[in-house]
């Protein structure tokens, strides 16, 4: 097996699947003895923000001196990046090593009628890996949901909650209490968990199932910013946190959004600490400076921003960082979504922050096509030109007309990764 038939064997399970709760993955892990088992854990759950919060876990864990693992999706640019190893995406060699046998696994359950999910196949050999590279400390971000994602087998040290909102409603509800309480799921019986603020009702929802369960909560809200300063490239802040006092950190991660991520982030260390680990002040510090994430307000010189926004939520904080920062700067947007993330009310938020746009086709099957995209941004009366191929895309919107203007790439994720690919590729970055 090579590392692109592992990639296609997994990924190719997204069309044969039968998914039943939580019962799958316990079947595989079962077979595959455990792995799961064999390092702590720190599960992040939440709309918008987890992969944030779970990157700068994973890196002042990592500058604590902790041999850590990280599992997030999507991935952005290739598949591997999904599975981190002391940062680093895992060679090859590792993938394949470590897919071989949940490969077996999944056939001795094929024949006894279970068909595990590509993401379910993608999580046991994440857990497989982490078992192999002796991982200490592993950050596992949350899927979908919380409740039945295929994540949820794990016994975490601490449990972590990004921020809510309306996104997979066909899944987990229509309400953000009904969202919250699915979120909750992952919540475990006299396990701390550290909460993003949250609106009342949402807070509400996190108490009462916490207190079935007699799990502990902290809500990050509760610790105010101190001397908070926020531009274009990140923030500085301090809180005084349990454990570590008055804690001073430069965050490089855009947006307003990001100080709240790294609050939680925090927090969520501070909890770790309390509850054996050991991470100082100075560990926190220097792992929320280190933290990156790629592909969420990324420059790409001063001219090109790319941001996976790829819902309601993340398209107002989108708006808020370019009313912060961008206002004066003539704007571009190079755009492809998915046709269930609601790209009509997206649009109507950032079509006022634009002068003209140009959509293509995320290669996916749940991407809305060029042409649609393109009618709903034009009926918002902006300049919208539809073009199919992404690489064409890029060349029709960049470079963009005078000095100071942007090209704002946002939407899908997987719109984010294969440009990013393509400006990777001209300027050698």
């Amino acid at each position: 097996m090579t590392a692109e038939q592992a990639i296609n064997w997994i990924e190719s399970a997204r069309y044969s699947a039968v998914k039943v709760g939580l019962d799958n993955m316990k079947a595989l892990l079962a077979e595959l003895g455990q792995p799961q088992k064999a390092f702590k854990c720190v599960h992040v759950a939440g709309t918008n923000g987890k992969g944030s919060v779970c990157a700068i876990i994973e890196s002042a864990l990592r500058r604590a001196g902790y041999n850590t693992g990280l599992y997030t999706s999507p991935y952005l640019m290739y598949y591997n990046e999904r599975i981190r190893i002391k940062g680093v995406a895992i060679d090859d060699p590792l993938l394949v090593e470590c897919c071989e046998p949940v490969y077996m696994a999944a056939k001795k359950l094929g024949d006894k009628g279970v068909r595990p999910s590509a993401f379910e196949l993608g999580t046991a050999v994440a857990f497989c890996a982490f078992r192999r590279a002796g991982v200490d400390v592993a950050v596992i971000e949350v899927g979908l949901g919380g409740r039945l994602d295929p994540t949820n087998v794990i016994s975490p040290e601490v449990c972590a909650i990004a921020s809510i909102g309306m996104d997979h409603t066909k899944v987990l509800g229509d309400t953000l209490e009904k969202i919250a309480r699915e979120k909750a799921g992952i919540l475990k019986p006299y396990t701390p968990a550290a909460i993003y603020p949250a609106c009342e009702d949402v807070a509400n929802v996190f108490r009462s199932v916490a207190g079935e369960i007699c799990a502990p909560l902290s809500f990050a809200g509760e610790y105010g910013f101190i001397d908070l300063k926020q531009d274009r490239f990140g923030s500085s802040f301090a809180l005084d946190l349990p454990g570590f006092g008055v804690t001073g950190v430069e965050l490089r991660l855009a947006g307003a959004h990001q100080a709240q991520n790294a609050r939680l982030a925090m927090l969520t260390l501070s909890i770790l600490a309390q509850n054996g680990l050991n991470i100082t002040r100075g560990d926190v510090c220097r792992g929320v400076l280190d933290a990156k994430w790629p592909g969420r307000l990324e420059w790409f010189g001063d001219g090109v921003l790319l941001d996976g926004c790829h819902n309601v939520d993340g398209a107002r904080a989108l708006a808020d960082y370019i009313d912060s920062y961008l206002s004066d700067r003539r704007i571009t947007l190079l755009t492809g979504m998915m046709s269930d993330k609601m790209p009509l009310d997206f649009a109507r938020i950032i079509a006022p922050r634009v002068s003209r746009v140009i959509t293509t086709k995320v290669d996916w099957d749940r991407a809305i096509e060029a042409e649609e995209l393109a009618g709903i941004y034009a009926s918002l009366g902006v300049e919208a030109t539809a073009v199919k191929d992404m690489e064409s895309a890029l060349d029709a919107a960049w470079p963009v007309g005078g000095c100071g203007d942007i090209l704002l790439v946002a939407g899908s994720l997987y719109l984010i990764g294969a440009i990013r690919r393509i400006l990777i590729g001209r300027t050698g970055d």
